[in-house]
């Protein structure tokens, strides 16, 4: 005897998940935010 499934939780459209990805505005904020550690840590080791 199989065991009941849930209908709901099989639907098709609940297959969608997958690997979350950071949006295109994040990884601008990301770069400009590293790019200006850098050059803080640049100019705090030159001077």
């Amino acid at each position: 005897m199989s065991k009941v499934r849930n209908p709901i939780a099989r639907a098709p459209i609940l297959h969608k998940g997958g690997v979350h990805i950071k949006s295109k505005s994040n990884q601008r904020a990301k770069a400009k935010k590293d790019t200006q550690r850098a050059l803080d840590d640049w100019k705090s080791s030159c001077f």
